[in-house]
C-alpha cells in the first residue's frame, strides 16, 4: 500500500501546522502497515498565512507536497484536484481544521486490512458538537440515499480511507451531496463499504459553512439529479455491505 493523505485548506493558519505534524507522526509510527506515504495539502487561495506555513513545513517534511489555487475555487474543485494529484494506491481524505484527530487513521486502517475498499468514519459524538438543526439536516441527507438508492451513507461528509479509484470516480454532484454520491457509486461498482466510529472535536477557529441554506438547496437538487441519472444506468453486482 502506498497511502496519500490529502487535505484541502482555506484560511487554516490556526491549525494547519499541528494537523500536518500530527499526521506525519502517525504515518511514521505505522511502519510496515504502509509501504510508502505522502501528505498532499492544497491551499485554495487562502488570505491568511496558511500557504506560508505549508511552504515552511515542506522544507522539513520531504513527503509533504503543497498545491495551490491562484484563485479560490471552492471545496469541490479542491477535492477533485487533490484526488487527481494523489500518487498513492490508496487515499485518506481528512480535514485541515483540527476537527479530525490524526489517530482516526489508525481506527480506520483495520477495516481496510480486513477487505473493505472504502472506509467511512462515523462521528459518534455529533450530539455533543453539533446543534439540533445541524443534526436534523445530517439525518435527512443520510436518509435520502437509503430511500432513493437503497444505499447506507452514514456520515457521508466525514473522513474516508480507500482505493484511489473510488476517489476518482466520475460524479455529477457539485454540492455537499457529492460525498454521498461517492458512496453510492462505490457500491454500484461492487466495492465493499464499511463504517467505523471515529473521533471528532469542536472547531477551535474559523467558521463552518457546510449546513448553509445554499448548500442544502444544492444538495437536494443533486440528490434528485443523481436519482434520475442512475435510474437509467445499469447497476453492477455488489459485495455485501459492511
Amino acid at each position: 500500500m502506498v497511502l496519500s493523505v490529502v487535505l484541502p485548506a482555506y484560511n487554516e493558519q490556526a491549525s494547519i501546522e499541528s494537523v500536518i505534524r500530527d499526521h506525519e507522526r502517525i504515518l511514521r509510527a505505522m511502519g510496515a502497515q504502509v509501504e510508502n506515504w505522502e501528505i498532499v495539502c492544497l491551499d485554495d487561495a487562502s488570505q491568511d498565512q496558511t500557504l506560508e506555513i505549508l511552504n515552511r513545513l515542506a522544507e522539513s517534511i520531504p513527503k509533504l507536497r503543497v498545491l495551490r489555487h491562484e484563485h479560490n475555487a471552492g471545496i469541490f474543485q479542491s477535492f477533485h484536484d487533490l484526488f487527481q494529484a494523489a500518487r498513492g494506491t490508496h487515499v485518506y481524505l481528512t480535514g485541515s481544521d483540527g476537527q479530525w484527530p490524526a489517530e482516526n487513521l489508525l481506527r480506520m486502517m483495520p477495516a481496510l486490512k480486513n477487505g473493505a475498499d472504502l472506509v467511512v468514519g462515523v462521528r459518534s459524538n455529533r450530539a455533543e458538537v453539533y446543534s439540533l438543526s445541524r443534526r436534523v439536516v445530517s439525518y435527512l441527507f443520510n436518509l435520502l440515499p437509503r430511500v432513493l438508492f437503497g444505499v447506507r451513507t452514514a456520515d457521508a461528509g466525514s473522513v474516508k480511507l480507500g482505493l484511489r479509484g473510488i476517489f476518482t470516480l466520475d460524479l455529477i454532484s457539485r454540492s455537499p451531496f457529492v460525498e454521498a454520491e461517492r458512496i453510492i457509486q462505490a457500491r454500484r461498482h461492487g466495492h465493499r463499504v464499511e463504517f467505523v466510529p471515529i473521533q471528532f472535536v469542536r472547531r477551535s477557529a474559523g467558521k463552518e459553512g457546510g449546513a448553509s441554506w445554499r448548500n442544502i438547496r444544492r444538495s437536494i437538487g443533486d440528490c434528485f439529479r443523481c436519482f434520475i441519472h442512475y435510474q437509467s444506468a445499469p447497476k453492477r453486482a455488489t459485495h455485501a455491505e459492511g
